[in-house]
């Protein structure tokens, strides 16, 4: 199961009803972390009531301020509220860098480590269950979009084990951890009853313009989680930003299953024709399109 809950929607400023860009995600009510952290992010994991003490791992998409400027705060609140456990932060180039002067505003104590990881194209970070895999998208500054994508499970193909007279118990374990059988006169392989199922796969585009490598990294995912800063009746080719028809094609293309656009303009946002006609632009290309807002939660369930 796979938990997401957006906390910012909002392009560069926040704005009355939205928040600069944050995304919680809780896989199997176990592990917790951040696709970037608007300003005051810890007030929004409150408002949510998420206990954003057992968040171990944030993953920044790009150091504009949008999009780390609420880790300063959450870490200063981390360290108030008594954290001894390690948080890790992740990004792309220069990570290492800016954490560190970060760390040096202001005077506070922390009894905690926070540890840079620095990401490049392709880079993995694994988990028990699941990998987070980063990689290179165009922006104007050093950019990473994230794949989530939960490790492939052996499940029992139960037609197939009748056939051999087989039934759900230890002989199946056996299979499942690769051992051949032998059974009711049957020599039975693993490959003769055990398939592979995917996990689910979530992908985070960041901020970026139309590219490439976020089309390939899309390709089959449950959910895309777009960037849609603009309309592509403002698109201009010096904004290296996708507008809400480019994201609704890469979708397309991708042949993901369900989009949720986000990081939005305030100049849509703060007006209900305009960001109707925004989502309904997006929705004529690929109709399985939302658009998020504050606050939004939906649930992933393993296939």
């Amino acid at each position: 199961m796979l938990r997401i809950i957006f906390l910012g929607t909002s392009a560069a400023i926040p704005i009355k009803d939205r928040n600069t860009p944050c995304i919680y995600f809780e896989h199997d009510y176990d592990v917790r972390f951040l696709f970037d952290v608007g300003e005051c992010c810890q007030k929004m994991l409150m408002s949510n009531n998420l206990k954003f003490m057992r968040i171990n791992h944030i993953f920044i998409s790009h150091w504009h301020a949008d999009h780390f400027a609420g880790l300063i705060g959450l870490i200063h609140t981390m360290a108030l509220e008594g954290r001894t456990k390690d948080l890790h932060i992740y990004g792309p180039r220069r990570t290492k860098e800016f954490l560190d002067k970060l760390l040096k505003t202001g005077y506070y104590a922390k009894r905690f480590k926070v540890i840079p990881h620095e990401l490049k194209d392709n880079d993995v970070v694994e988990f028990d269950n699941f990998i987070i895999k980063a990689f290179s998208v165009e922006h104007r500054v050093p950019a990473l979009g994230y794949v989530f994508e939960e490790k492939p499970k052996l499940k029992a193909n139960m037609e197939k084990a009748k056939k051999f007279g087989l039934k759900t118990g230890p002989l199946i374990g056996r299979l499942k951890r690769g051992e051949t059988i032998k059974f009711k006169g049957h020599i039975i392989k693993p490959e003769d009853v055990i398939e592979e199922v995917k996990g689910l796969k979530v992908v985070y585009s960041g901020d970026t313009r139309y590219c490439q490598s976020l089309l390939n990294n899309s390709k089959e995912a449950d959910l895309l989680i777009s960037e849609a800063t603009i309309d592509e009746k403002d698109y201009d080719e010096t904004i290296y930003h996708l507008t809400n028809e480019e994201a609704a094609q890469i979708a397309k293309e991708a042949n993901v299953k369900r989009l949720i656009l986000t990081h939005i303009s305030r100049r849509y946002t703060s007006k209900v024709q305009e960001i109707n006609i925004f989502l309904e632009k997006a929705k004529k290309i690929f109709p399985n399109t939302e658009l998020a807002y504050d606050g939004m939660e939906i649930v992933l369930k393993k296939r």
